[in-house]
């Protein structure tokens, strides 16, 4: 009986444990989208600055400026051509020069000088950087024009001004200040083959 007992023990069947499970688990599912074609956007153009033009603002800017603030000339001169209405050196650039000299007392010398003026302010004007008092100095020694000065060498002009520096004239042009440097002389001098050069070119496309 007691072995009876023993096999009914194991021999009765059990039910399974139902499995639990504590945590819920959770799938996600990933899509795979076409991308759709950006629209074409205008392209922005970038609006430069104007390119600058040294040689016709520097000429405006000088033919602008007062006679007195320009230094070619005595005080006592500038006074005398502000009277006739010469005020600027675009004034002067402009004169009659007949007209002017007839009202001073020497009317050839103040001819001459006004020529000289004239021709110093319109050749100062065309080359950038360069002054009437310095161009003055030029014309005193015959370089008078842009094509003339793009052949020459700063040392060949150097000396020729320092000959003309020690004349009376010179002396009396100079006023004690002194003789440009030969580096602004070769600044000059390359502008003026800058501008020789251009103006061949256009020659040539004409």
């Amino acid at each position: 009986m007691l072995l009876r007992s023993f096999l009914r023990l194991f021999s009765s069947p059990t039910a399974p444990k139902p499995i639990t499970s504590d945590t819920q688990s959770s799938v996600v599912l990933y899509a795979q989208l076409p991308k759709t074609p950006a629209k074409p956007t205008a392209a922005r153009q970038r609006v430069g600055p104007r390119p600058l033009n040294p040689a016709g603002s520097h000429r405006e800017r000088l033919l602008s400026m007062r006679l007195e603030h320009i230094r070619i000339c005595s005080p006592r001169r500038c006074e005398r051509l502000l009277e006739l209405g010469i005020v600027t050196a675009g004034d002067l650039a402009s004169a009659d020069p007949e007209r002017l000299a007839s009202h001073f007392s020497a009317t050839r010398k103040a001819h001459r000088m006004i020529q000289h003026y004239r021709r110093a302010i319109r050749f100062a004007a065309s080359v950038p950087g360069m002054m009437p008092r310095d161009a003055l100095l030029l014309v005193s020694i015959h370089r008078r024009s842009v094509r003339g000065l793009a052949a020459e060498s700063a040392g060949t002009l150097y000396r020729d001004l320092q000959r003309f520096a020690e004349s009376s004239q010179g002396q009396v042009l100079l006023r004690g200040r002194r003789l440009p440097s030969t580096r602004r002389l070769k600044r000059w001098i390359h502008e003026c083959e800058s501008m020789a050069s251009q103006s061949a070119i256009r020659t040539r496309v004409a």
